[in-house]
């Protein structure tokens, strides 16, 4: 009795064509950092700026060291600009995020940047 019970709760969907329900994540409503680009570099230092977002209460920054895949703690910042210094020679990912009340938008990154 118990193998039949089993066998119609894992089979009885599939016979009338219906899929398991999987909830999804709303979408969220702060939309990712625009026109994120590199604006200047120098000995140890690299400077982005990306276009400004009124619904922006903060961004988040934070870098990869591709060599050891060191990651930098995160920078919060409301400028719509920022130089990360002190950095060693290497190459680097930079990462973005704005920061929408509780909610974060993508990542943007950009990736590859070497520092002699």
């Amino acid at each position: 009795m118990l193998k039949s019970i089993i066998f119609l709760a894992a089979f009885l969907p599939s016979l009338f064509g219906s899929e398991p329900v999987i909830p999804m994540a709303p979408d969220c409503a702060c939309s990712a950092v625009a026109n994120a680009q590199r604006t200047g570099q120098g000995s140890g230092s690299v400077s982005f700026s990306w276009f400004s977002s009124s619904e922006a209460t903060q961004y988040k920054l934070w870098y990869v060291r591709q060599a050891d895949g060191y990651t930098s703690s995160p920078v919060f910042t409301t400028a719509s600009s920022y130089t990360f210094s002190g950095l060693a020679a290497g190459t680097y990912s930079f990462y973005f995020v704005k920061q929408c009340g509780g909610e974060e938008s993508n990542i943007i990154g950009i990736d590859d940047i070497t520092l002699d």
